[in-house]
């Protein structure tokens, strides 16, 4: 800015003849807050979307305060399992909406029956009590809420860390593989906050993140089951110390893991048509109104309303080539929205 008379005259002037221009001093790398501990990560939401946004696409949602693991709410935090024995009602129904939708067709071009192997009931106290705070919250500012149980499936390697701190949205930046925390994973995004000085370079659109960069879900385990990369060995190390065990997992099909959440809602915005171009949303970062990117809306978005997570409605054929979406998902902006309930793992036939 030149002298003061600038700025007065820039914040006198309306936008459209109609708003006045607020102008924001906490741009991303702004000195003030440069070093000082985010207040977003003790407000109400325990969250900060710029955590892990560098000034890219969307440098409009960086932060620039400091993100400290110490001071994010999953901090310290851990997960253990609990076996769902077979032949019970949570197995049977887990197992029955896992093969409601089959046969699966993974990314490789590989596809078939899933078998189920195991059902495990996560314990995370600390991402428990963050969800239920959240969805208290959720309740009390909507009068109601949209809840939910949902797939999620990701790269394998990804789910000590998912399960762990939760499911986050995704960086708009690239893992480096020199990272010791991202880098080797498979990976198209980061799983590093800003403060990396390793993961440095923009993700870009590469047929990805169609509505955004959110946490995807589907109510069809085969959907979620297309993006489930580098699946386990059905027989581990331990187990193969015989040479004819070792023989035999070198033929037995790998072991795939999705993850099935209890998912809060909120107030979805219903997306029920074709993007304007294939990355027309892919930079979004928050659930924010859609309809500049997409050819109709259902419903018209109003702030007054509140959305906290996108339902883009499945067009069953109706879609256009790399603009929609056959089968529906869901997207969501806030990581303590999503609980993960089960770790199901299962093989192909």
């Amino acid at each position: 800015m030149g002298d003061r008379r600038e700025f007065d005259a820039l914040r006198a002037r309306l936008y459209h003849g109609e708003f006045r221009i607020s102008v924001d001093d906490q741009q991303p790398g702004n000195p003030r807050c440069r070093g000082k501990r985010c207040p977003r990560l003790t407000g109400p939401g325990h969250y900060c979307r710029g955590w892990n946004i560098r000034g890219h696409h969307a440098w409009q949602f960086g932060c620039s305060f400091a993100h400290p693991p110490e001071h994010h709410a999953t901090y310290g935090a851990s997960h253990s399992f609990e076996d769902v024995p077979p032949r019970t009602a949570k197995y049977d129904e887990v197992e029955g909406d896992l093969l409601r939708s089959a046969p699966f067709f993974s990314a490789d071009g590989s596809g078939g029956y899933p078998k189920l192997v195991a059902v495990k009931r996560v314990r995370n106290t600390v991402l428990e009590g963050l969800y239920e705070e959240r969805r208290g919250f959720l309740h009390d500012r909507h009068g109601f809420i949209v809840e939910k149980e949902l797939w999620h499936g990701t790269n394998c390697n990804a789910l000590p860390e998912l399960l762990t701190h939760g499911l986050h949205p995704p960086s708009n930046t690239q893992p480096a593989a020199a990272c010791p925390r991202s880098g080797g994973k498979g990976l198209c995004t980061t799983l590093c906050g800003t403060d990396c000085d390793f993961c440095c370079l923009p993700h870009d659109w590469s047929k990805c993140h169609m509505y955004g960069l959110g946490v995807y879900l589907a109510d069809m385990a085969q959907k979620s089951h297309r993006y489930v990369r580098q699946p386990a060995k059905s027989v581990s190390i331990d187990s193969a110390a015989t040479p004819a065990r070792a023989a035999a997992s070198h033929t037995s099909p790998p072991v795939y893991s999705m993850l099935r959440c209890r998912v809060c809602l909120g107030s979805p915005f219903l997306i029920e048509g074709n993007l304007l171009t294939p990355q027309a949303m892919h930079d979004v970062c928050w659930c924010q109104d859609p309809s500049e990117a997409i050819d109709s809306c259902v419903e018209e978005w109003g702030l007054a309303h509140g959305h906290d997570a996108y339902y883009v409605r499945g067009l069953a054929g109706a879609q256009k080539a790399g603009l929609g979406v056959y089968n529906s998902e869901y997207i969501v902006f806030q990581p303590y929205q999503i609980l993960p309930l089960y770790r199901v793992d299962y093989v192909l036939q």
